[in-house]
């Protein structure tokens, strides 16, 4: 199973969990859905997948959702990657909000489906970790009707939610992320994929929901680790006030957000500074760099170039045990800023982009 508690691990984050599971792609936010392509994109992900299954003499599965799990974990048992940290949405097991009087049941009685069962057993059966996110509150991902202002009755729904996934889990998943950056929730309200005045007015629930997040999961599985991941790269970084709600800190770096050069990694230090405050190891879970907007001055050379160095730099820090990159493949759900669209390793039609070789032979050479 996987242990952060050892270096050095090297792992990717997968935004598009729904095709793995066989679940239509929620719409797009600010960009018509209609305008978004997916059904050609499908097809040509399909075409991807089959070749891939083919290559490794395996019996094609009828399904899709099966195909690109297979062809995923292929693809990433052959790189040997070592995790996958990827969303575990609400939606996918609630699709809306089921009668308060029922809570109590569906504790009890558990879903009547689990789309992300095939993923979860095809990545570990390959000795790849997975990493879910749960309770994450983008819009997205919530039971439609959700209203997250209703503080305490969100908090007793989602303590059940995780508690089951867990339950279903715990075998298999040994961390669990709990929410997303609870540190740079106002920008996750500006960007459009929180909605709620609770993610902006937020000195109680914070503290509550993380706490909440954090004991559901132990109750269920007293051996399983929490984690709480931060914006490393905030003006204020205050890791130890979050540890108090989980039992490793992660981080997420993006020096090059808003522009593409210089490549400057200095931040990472952070996560080794914040490794001898806290005195355990951590993890840089996301980081990245985007392949484009070319008019922005991004492109697929430097994408690969920060890819290498970004590994190199977590590899070199002490109390640094794992990096994972941002992300496996460009999707046709968009997002907004434009440079949202354009961090993955294949684009949006399964095709390697510089920077997944860049990855391959970093994971070999780091690895001696």
């Amino acid at each position: 199973m996987l242990d952060f508690s050892s270096r050095f691990h090297f792992g990717l984050n997968l935004d598009d969990t729904w095709r793995y599971a066989g679940i239509r792609e929620p719409k797009s936010i600010l960009i018509p859905h209609l305008l978004s392509l997916r059904l050609p994109e499908g097809r040509l992900l399909d075409i991807v997948d089959e070749e891939i299954i083919r290559k490794h003499m395996e019996a094609e599965p009828a399904d899709a959702a099966e195909r690109a799990t297979l062809a995923l974990a292929d693809t990433l048992a052959d790189a040997k990657v070592d995790f996958v940290r990827c969303w575990f949405p609400w939606r996918f097991f609630e699709p809306k909000p089921v009668p308060l009087s029922e809570l109590d049941s569906l504790l009890e009685h558990s879903y009547s489906s689990w789309p992300t069962d095939n993923l979860v057993r095809t990545l570990t059966d390959r000795g790849i970790g997975v990493v879910p996110v749960v309770g994450c509150g983008y819009s997205r991902m919530l039971p439609e009707g959700l209203n997250v202002d209703r503080y305490e009755e969100y908090l007793r729904r989602i303590a059940v939610h995780a508690r089951l996934l867990v339950r279903r889990y715990r075998d298999r998943v040994r961390y669990w992320q709990i929410e997303n950056e609870p540190d740079w929730w106002e920008m996750h309200v500006a960007g459009g994929w929180r909605s709620g005045a609770i993610w902006v007015e937020q000195k109680l629930f914070r503290p509550a929901l993380l706490r909440t997040l954090n004991e559901a999961v132990h109750s269920e599985d007293g051996s399983a680790q929490t984690i709480v991941n931060l914006e490393g790269d905030a003006e204020r970084l205050d890791p130890k006030a979050y540890s108090v709600f989980c039992d490793i800190i992660t981080f997420d770096f993006y020096p090059n957000y808003r522009s593409p050069s210089p490549i400057n990694l200095s931040v990472f230090r952070r996560a080794e500074q914040a490794a001898k405050d806290l005195g355990g190891p951590v993890v840089i879970m996301e980081t990245g760099y985007p392949s484009g907007p070319e008019v922005l001055g991004y492109d697929e050379k430097k994408q690969a170039e920060y890819v290498s160095l970004a590994c190199a730099e977590a590899h070199s820090l002490e109390g640094v045990n794992g990096v994972g990159i941002w992300r496996y493949i460009d999707t046709s759900w968009k997002s907004f800023p434009e440079q949202e669209n354009h961090f993955g390793l294949f684009d949006s039609r399964g095709r390697p982009k510089q920077a997944w070789g860049a990855f391959v032979h970093s994971i070999s050479d780091l690895r001696g």
